[in-house]
């Protein structure tokens, strides 16, 4: 999904320029991602110096100060420069990758130039949570999730739900990752990168079905796969956690609390518990264990500040 800003007011001529270019910014915006966006929407022809100022502003050139209001962002682009103003930090992110999505690259001279039609632009985001949900699989290379994290930071999203399919090396329990799963210190820079981008990182961990960290036609079982003596804290397909038992609550408390200090800061925790169908739709007391086990958790959660993500179609 692309989110196109709001309103979009055309004027005469354009922002032309090449080679190295000097901006004022916001801190949150002298990251060095944001350079190497700069850099990846010019082909390599354009370098943007950004100095730090204490506002939210983004200031190249000598544009007039677009009118704010009750806007997210608001951008003036005028022949003589650029200039973007912004409410907080995200709302600044959001509006230089409004402003790079409209550079296009220009002929002069043989040369390649650059050019940004001239426009006054103001926008706010009318679905609060933008969210989408990258699966890391076992076939999942570190480089394909680097690049989704950019392009979910060059789309305008606000989250990104990361859900590790065996792919992440645990320290509570090794089993919960295989052999070749990322290790921590690699995960960490494509978080980072992800703050820098203005997103919420939302942890993800299936705390019911899909305990074997993979779909069922496959066969495959992270943990018991490599250690089947651990069969205990699973149904007896493996497919489920046995959620009644006192050291799976446990080791799912430490799994949780891993990928909230791993992702950082937030207000979400997706818990998963999807296709877990070996239960009994017709007992009460089985529905009294797992809606007591839900509620425990999204309890657990909001004392830490988070808020429980649950998959819907077992309830359906």
């Amino acid at each position: 999904m692309v989110f196109n800003p709001e309103r979009t007011i055309k004027t005469n001529g354009s922002f032309a320029f090449g080679g190295a270019l000097s901006a004022e910014a916001h801190p949150c915006s002298c990251k060095a991602v944001m350079t190497e966006f700069w850099r990846g929407f010019t082909y390599g022809g354009s370098e943007l110096v950004l100095s730090p100022i204490d506002r939210f502003e983004i200031c190249i050139g000598e544009a007039s100060l677009p009118e704010l209001g009750e806007d997210a962002y608001a951008i003036n682009i005028e022949r003589r420069g650029v200039r973007v103003v912004a409410r907080d930090e995200h709302s600044l992110i959001l509006g230089f990758m409004t402003l790079i999505d409209r550079i296009r690259a220009v002929d002069i001279d043989d040369q390649i130039g650059f050019e940004i039609d001239c426009c006054s632009i103001a926008d706010s985001p009318k679905i609060a949570n933008r969210l989408v949900h990258f699966c890391v699989l076992p076939e999942t290379e570190l480089w394909e999730l680097h690049r989704f994290v950019r392009l979910c930071g060059a789309l305008k999203y606000s989250h990104i739900i990361i859900e590790f399919w065996g792919m992440l090396q645990y320290d509570c329990m090794r089993e919960l990752g295989w052999r070749h799963a990322f290790r921590k210190d690699e995960i960490r820079p494509i978080i980072e990168e992800a703050h820098d981008l203005g997103l919420e990182v939302i942890p993800m961990f299936n705390h019911w079905g899909h305990a074997s960290a993979g779909r069922v036609m496959h066969g495959k079982h992270v943990v018991l796969d490599q250690n089947p003596a651990l069969q205990t804290y699973f149904s007896e397909d493996g497919w489920c956690w046995d959620i009644k038992k006192p050291k799976v609550r446990a080791l799912l408390a430490s799994i949780r609390a891993e990928l909230i200090e791993l992702c950082g800061e937030g207000e979400y925790f997706h818990i998963g518990c999807d296709e877990a169908y070996n239960f009994d739709l017709e007992n009460r007391e089985s529905m009294d264990t797992i809606c007591d086990f839900i509620n425990g958790i999204a309890d657990s959660l909001e004392a830490q500040g988070r808020r429980a993500i649950v998959w819907g179609d077992m309830f359906l």
